[in-house]
């Protein structure tokens, strides 16, 4: 087996490092043939790191971009992979030193499976002593309804748990560039049409948690998932009765982040949207249960909360 590992760094100076060490630290480093890098746009000291890693490194690429995109950074890296499989790791983000190891084997078991993932531990300080495990959904790989079963749950499958069959790239093509976010849930259900996925359990990416990512919004994510959702009823229509439901569950989500900031108003609008999309779903109702209650009761049990939500919404996670 051959592993081109792709990265993308932008102004990463900090972590790209232990990145790319914990690359070449793998137990199945022979089966890497290449690494690359691409670092988009760094206006920080990057490019020195990356320039010294590879005069040491001799499987280390960089490329540079001026700031083209996450998306199109990586598919700058695929269209110049060479291995027969595709690793995606992010320039923040490090791998257990058995990460390949554990998961490559999976191929061998069908080669109907193009798609290879496993769950991850997020993290914010920098000797990862404060790692939270986060658990993903498992599809079986004999199961007809993988793609029915993700586009309904949007599963989060996080690009650097992943190893990707380079033929899988030519089959559904690379990450969609004119999503702002969302792009690796639509190359994942594209992926879904055609190919099985496997999960390999264990925690063998470690994904570091940023002020940014808890700070930003799920609501804005909504645009992107309508998007997704027209656009695979549209291909599918086997998956029109299920798009309210869809809809209705990310719109849950929503107003479960927005109660956890105190916007009292905004929870209930966006969990009444989840109500009228899909009046059956029961998770908006417990959510409007808790939203009609006295504040006094149920304020301090979003308050306890907050301390692990950056956690809980992962199940549909921010980028």
């Amino acid at each position: 087996m051959s592993v081109s590992v792709v990265m993308t760094c932008h102004n990463e100076e900090r972590t790209i490092e232990q990145a790319v060490r914990s690359v070449t630290g793998q137990t199945a480093f022979d089966c890497v043939v290449e690494i690359i890098v691409v670092n988009d746009g760094s206006r920080d000291r990057s490019s020195a790191v990356l320039e010294r890693l590879a005069g040491e490194i001799e499987k280390l690429t960089v490329i540079e971009t001026a700031g083209v995109g996450l998306s199109a950074g990586r598919n700058r890296a695929f269209r110049a992979a060479k291995g027969e499989f595709v690793a995606i790791l992010d320039g923040d983000d490090f791998w257990a030193r058995e990460k390949l190891a554990r998961q490559l084997p999976a191929f061998a078991i069908d080669g109907r499976i193009g798609l290879v993932y496993g769950d991850f531990c997020h993290f914010s300080r920098d000797d990862a002593s404060d790692a939270q495990l986060v658990t993903v959904r498992r599809f079986d790989p004999e199961s007809p309804h993988v793609l029915r079963d993700y586009f309904l749950n949007d599963a989060p499958i996080v690009p650097s748990t992943t190893v990707i069959r380079r033929s899988v790239l030519d089959d559904v093509g690379l990450f969609d560039e004119s999503l702002q976010v969302g792009e690796d849930t639509e190359f994942c259900l594209r992926v879904a049409e055609k190919w099985r996925f496997s999960h390999v359990p264990g925690a063998y990416t470690f994904k570091r948690r940023h002020p940014a990512q808890i700070s930003a919004r799920l609501d804005a994510l909504l645009p992107s998932a309508s998007v997704v959702t027209q656009r695979f009823c549209a291909r599918h229509s086997e998956l029109r009765p299920i798009a309210r439901r869809r809809m209705a569950r990310l719109h849950a989500k929503v107003s479960v982040d927005c109660a956890m900031r105190g916007e009292w108003r905004k929870a209930l609008r966006h969990d009444f949207t989840a109500i009228r999309l899909a009046p059956l779903y029961p998770r908006a109702f417990v959510n409007l249960a808790l939203l009609l209650a006295p504040p006094t009761a149920v304020r301090p049990v979003y308050e306890r909360l907050k301390s692990s939500w950056h956690v809980l919404r992962q199940s549909w996670r921010l980028t």
